[in-house]
């Protein structure tokens, strides 16, 4: 069985893999940052590893990767909460941006934790369905 048949495309998740390789590892900062950036997997990763050498942060720590991100004109977004002050999910974030509430196409957000996604058009575009987990912080392009 695929791994995209494991994974099946819902209304707000897409399967997607950058890795040039098609590999399943620890790369979603990679990832997600190359395809909500638009821009090949390989330069990110190069692009990343150069400001770690700048800044002494490592390309998988918050504090790097929000560096890069920051440096590409990405505003970063405090986690967003309801009312109540309990956290969206995925999914609920997904269908506010599906339903025009929040404006923007293109989002890199941490959801679950430290895992770190692109939302696109209202899809998590991952390599597993993780839109139960979470939204955390998240970036967009101003």
């Amino acid at each position: 069985m695929k791994r995209s048949d494991k994974y099946p495309d819902t209304k707000y998740f897409h399967y997607y893999n950058a890795n040039p390789k098609n590999r399943i590892t620890g790369d979603c900062a990679f990832r997600a940052i190359s395809a909500a950036l638009e821009q090949d997997y390989n330069k990110t990763v190069m692009e990343m590893a150069e400001l770690m050498c700048k800044t002494g942060y490592a390309m998988n720590d918050s504090k790097g990767e929000n560096k890069y991100i920051e440096s590409k004109g990405w505003v970063r977004c405090k986690q967003p909460r309801k009312d109540d002050n309990t956290k969206y999910t995925g999914k609920e974030f997904c269908k506010m941006i599906q339903n025009g509430v929040i404006k923007h196409k293109r989002i890199i957000a941490h959801i679950g934790g430290h895992h770190i996604v692109a939302i696109i058009d209202g899809k998590v575009w991952d390599i597993w369905n993780s839109t139960d987990g979470t939204i955390g912080n998240y970036w967009v392009k101003e």
